[in-house]
Parts: C-alpha cells; sequence; structure tokens
C-alpha cells in the first residue's frame, strides 16, 4: 500500500522486489523498480486450483548469477513451460491469460500455420476465475474469495475459421511458451 513512499528512497538503484499476500499476480515496472507481486501457493484462499485472477496456484522461481537476475512463474503440479491459458472467448476472438507477462513480452498467434500478428494487451477477467468465483455462494468454503481484474489478457480476432490456433508467448529471456 505504502509502495509510493518506499520507491524513491531506491532511485539510481536497479530494483527488483518480490512482493505477495494478494492471491493474483502482478508484474509492475516503475523506472528502475520491478515489483514482482506473486499468485501464490493457495490461489484464492485454497478454493480452487487458480488466484483471483486466474493464475494458477504456484510461486516465482528466481536465478540470480553476479548481477543477472532471470525468473519466471511455477504453477504448482505443471511444467515449468505451463505459462498461459487460452480461451475460445466468443465466435472469432480468443483470450490469452498470460499470467507472468510484462511489457517485455512477446505474443504471436497463428491460425492454421499462418501468423495473425501481436495480441492485443486487454484488461478483465479471467474466464475459469469468473465461472468459479463470481457470486455469494462462490467459492466454498471462503466467500469472499472473488474474481480480480487483471492486465495480463491478451485478445486475438479470427478473421478467418481454421482448424488450429496457436499462440506463442516470448519472455524477457528469449524463452518461447506455445
Amino acid at each position: 500500500k505504502n509502495n509510493q513512499d518506499l520507491y524513491p528512497l531506491l532511485e539510481g538503484r536497479n530494483v527488483h522486489i518480490m512482493s505477495g499476500h494478494t492471491h493474483y499476480n502482478v508484474n509492475d515496472i516503475k523506472g528502475n523498480i520491478y515489483e514482482h507481486n506473486h499468485g501464490t501457493v493457495c490461489g484464492a484462499w485454497w478454493t480452487g486450483p487458480i488466484c483471483g485472477d486466474g493464475t494458477p496456484c504456484g510461486y516465482g522461481v528466481y536465478s540470480v548469477k553476479g548481477t543477472e537476475l532471470s525468473w519466471y512463474y511455477k504453477s504448482t503440479g505443471k511444467e515449468q513451460d505451463y505459462q498461459m491459458k487460452i480461451y475460445q472467448q466468443q465466435p472469432g476472438e480468443i483470450l490469452a491469460n498470460i499470467w507472468n507477462a510484462d511489457p517485455s513480452w512477446k505474443t504471436e498467434y497463428f491460425i492454421d500455420g499462418v501468423s495473425q500478428g501481436a495480441l492485443t494487451q486487454t484488461e478483465g477477467f479471467d474466464p475459469d476465475a469468473y465461472a468459479t468465483m463470481l457470486g455469494p455462494d462462490l467459492p466454498k468454503p471462503r466467500g469472499f474469495a472473488e474474481p480480480k481484474n487483471t492486465s495480463h489478457l491478451f485478445k486475438g480476432i479470427i478473421k478467418t475459421p481454421g482448424k488450429e490456433v496457436t499462440v506463442i508467448a516470448t519472455d524477457l529471456f528469449g524463452k518461447t511458451y506455445k
């Protein structure tokens, strides 16, 4: 809550802050400060396999080599390459939740192997979080766990019908996820 008081004290330094206790995943970059606000192992307070923004239950993994830092989000029970989930929103539209994306990530989607360009970043609710957490009776046993609006959603328009849609996301370190 008080990060705006902290940030000026850190000017002139290359800073990475690891934070949490919010039950959603956000990568926030303000100048020289990169705040990694992690999803949680318990998801939305142990109500299911996801956090309120659709990020799977999990944790951040960091590697430090001298002054170099690299990281990824590790979903519990999944391989390291599990970094997104794709939904068909409505006819002609797909939505990708790329939970650890930041502005340096690149996206591209293909229909039957033909590039359609980059996905468009958007804000909204993850479809699974919305379906399983919204409302006074959901989720059980934690009635206060509700879906969280997120900006790590990416939309693609399907102009021509196809049999296969492929999404490729590339992180800051050049690692691609498909």
